[in-house]
């Protein structure tokens, strides 16, 4: 700016003998040299700074009052906190953040970095302080920027990521939200922020914080708010291992608490995609772990055709047979084996129980061999042989049991004590069966009269209707 003189004042001035108020080059100027910038003053000021040099009394050096700061003002400033704030200084660097933040809160590169310095600066001096009045209120500082800082941002047009900012106040108040009862507005609880996060950049938030969200839903008791956002987060990031491992342990935690909640979460998944094998199958082990078999039962056919797991077949299987359907089990266990099954023990037992259902007494016989050689301990496959033969009396005599009827028992009586010395756990059971059919073993008379049996001699039993049998045994009367 310039002060305008008048000629007689700018030519005493010319010769005045200090340098700093001689005139400078400028005809316009007349101020003293070492001022640091020029004046420009309406007329009537021009006059008064006339009479006042006239009279050899000066003014001090004018400053602006409201000038903007330089860059080069900035740059001191944010390098000086910048630099005791990497070194935890933080009581050194909070003046000169704060001026900073009022006079350049975007420098230097129009982003979020100083507000969150500001945070965590407070945040430092908190952690740092021992007396209890001084931490809360480092603590509320702390929580007022991060309350009020993204809308600064906002106003200002500051570069920063929303969801982070959630998470800075999710991380702060999981910290110390119980040393701040009264909470600026804006700030909630650490999982309601850790969850806006997640809205706002389901892609990003680190699976910690999911976690968290679902914890704090089963911490609670908000099973269905759980399942609710479980299924959001198994959309959004469905893919992800580290998310699927949390998704299906919750789901597990949440559904051993409340089954009927399982239930309820899988027929409505269900209803939303009925084509689905996974879900279906889902709902169907459901149902068979909760002893409900009905249920089951009407989801069965449809899963079937979906070609489920072997596992899943075998289950439909053993439900068909506890509920007399033995032919549909068979057609069971045949689908698993189509699909490349490998049918176990229990598996060629259970084929046994349900040809014998049938009275298909020799294929019953097959699986239940078929059992065994799978599994030399498994005493049922034996017990299962032996009840097979006593039903073959039942069928075979028509109410008039003759010698060779009675003579079956005695291969009955075989099976029940293999049973025993391949698992002497059934010991009580197999030995009450033979107890009973050895009273209708023949009776010494009945062995007398047949040529062909002689006492503790062997016999294979294997004549007409028990053809298929073809069982050695050994001649014994009845005790």
């Amino acid at each position: 700016m310039c002060l305008l003189l008048p000629e007689n004042i700018r030519h005493d001035l010319r010769s005045s003998p200090d340098p700093s108020l001689r005139l400078t080059e400028s005809p316009r100027q007349m101020v003293p040299s070492n001022m640091p910038f020029d004046l420009d003053l309406p007329r009537p000021l021009v006059l008064l700074a006339g009479l006042l040099l006239a009279g050899l009394v000066l003014p001090q050096p004018i400053q602006a009052q409201d000038s903007a700061p330089t860059r080069q003002d900035k740059a001191m400033h944010y390098s000086l906190y910048y630099e005791s704030f990497k070194n935890d200084d933080f009581k050194a660097a909070k003046g000169d953040l704060a001026w900073v933040l009022e006079h350049a809160p975007g420098f230097p590169k129009k982003d979020d970095r100083n507000f969150r310095r500001q945070y965590k600066l407070y945040a430092g001096l908190a952690k740092a302080t021992s007396k209890k009045s001084k931490r809360r209120a480092y603590l509320d500082s702390a929580a007022t920027v991060l309350a009020t800082a993204p809308t600064k941002m906002g106003t200002l047009g500051l570069s920063f990521d929303a969801h982070a900012w959630e998470v800075y106040r999710g991380r702060f108040l999981q910290q110390y939200g119980s040393a701040l009862p009264d909470r600026p507005d804006g700030l909630k609880t650490a999982t309601a922020h850790y969850r806006k996060a997640f809205e706002l950049a389901p892609s990003e938030v680190d699976p910690y914080y999911v976690r968290q969200v679902i914890q704090h839903c089963l911490d609670t008791d908000r099973q269905e708010e759980a399942l609710a956002f479980l299924n959001t987060v198994e959309a959004e990031r469905g893919s992800d291992p580290k998310v699927q491992k949390i998704v299906a342990s919750a789901r597990e935690e949440i559904f051993g608490k409340n089954p009927q909640a399982q239930i309820k979460y899988l027929k409505e998944q269900y209803e939303a995609h009925p084509d689905s094998a996974g879900i279906m199958r889902s709902l169907f082990d459901a149902y068979v772990k909760q002893g409900n078999v009905s249920k089951a039962s009407e989801l069965a056919p449809r899963l079937l055709k979906t070609n489920p797991p072997a596992k899943t077949v075998r289950k439909i299987a053993e439900m068909r047979l506890d509920d007399g359907r033995s032919q549909e089990a068979l057609e069971a266990y045949d689908q698993a084996v189509e699909q490349g099954a490998t049918l176990k023990a229990q598996d060629h037992f259970n084929r046994g129980r349900a040809h014998r259902q049938l009275n298909n007494f020799s294929k019953a016989q097959s699986a239940y061999r078929k059992s065994i050689e799978m599994d030399p301990s498994y005493a049922e496959a034996y017990v299962g042989i032996g009840d097979l033969y006593t039903q073959a009396v039942n069928t075979c005599s028509q109410d008039e049991l003759g010698r060779s009827d009675k003579a079956v028992y005695w291969t009955a009586v075989d099976q029940y004590k293999q049973a025993i010395e391949a698992d002497s756990s059934i010991a009580a059971v197999a030995n009450s069966k033979i107890e009973s059919y050895r009273k209708v073993f023949p009776t010494e008379e009945d062995i007398f009269y047949r040529n062909d049996w002689k006492k503790d001699g062997r016999v294979t039993i294997g004549d007409g209707c028990y053809s298929w049998i073809n069982e050695t045994t050994t001649v014994r009367p009845a005790p």
